[in-house]
């Protein structure tokens, strides 16, 4: 799968036409099975969009780091256990505009490590590492900045693994250049 998306960003790349990368900050809020365990936290990541006559491809990473739910953070803290974890979504997909809105939808690689740690007894430690191949959709607006760039603003679904239980909701802002 990493191939196809690598194919998929040279092919862009050969048949580019105003191609332009930006940086993204958001916020990624998890929902069914993801959201019992996880509460929302910052997004940060790169894009990277080459612009056709009615399309545009768009190819992206990410990092978002995980955080326990409230529940669950102090049940770890009670067994005297520590969390880390973080997501890496990798996407590449296509956009079509109406004017400065647009629809979006691609296929997403989750990256993610999750890893509990237990003081007490260290056999215990347990990892949730691995990748997991979902999709996205969404949409968003475009709005030109001068003649340098644009500010772009979206909302995504992101279904790990195709997975409607599995879903992140990501709303983003950034610049392009």
């Amino acid at each position: 799968m990493k191939t196809l998306i690598i194919m998929a960003l040279l092919a862009t790349f050969a048949f580019a036409g105003v191609n332009e990368f930006g940086v993204q900050v958001g916020y990624w809020n998890p929902t069914g099975d993801a959201g019992d365990a996880y509460d929302g936290n910052f997004y940060f990541g790169g894009q990277f969009l080459s612009h056709m006559e009615i399309i545009a491809i768009e190819a992206s990473i990410g990092y978002t780091p995980l955080k326990l739910d409230g529940a669950a953070e102090d049940a770890l803290k009670a067994a005297g256990g520590e969390f880390s974890g973080h997501i890496i979504p990798l996407t590449c997909g296509v956009r079509s505009y109406t004017n400065a809105l647009y629809a979006a939808a691609g296929l997403e690689i989750d990256m993610k490590k999750a890893e509990w740690e237990y003081a007490a007894n260290p056999t215990d430690n347990t990892d949730n590492n691995g990748n997991e191949l979902g999709g996205y959709i969404g949409a968003g607006i475009v709005t030109p900045l001068g003649t340098t760039g644009d500010i772009d603003i979206s909302i995504r679904l992101h279904l790990a693994e195709f997975e409607t239980d599995q879903m992140w909701i990501g709303i983003c802002g950034g610049l392009n250049f």
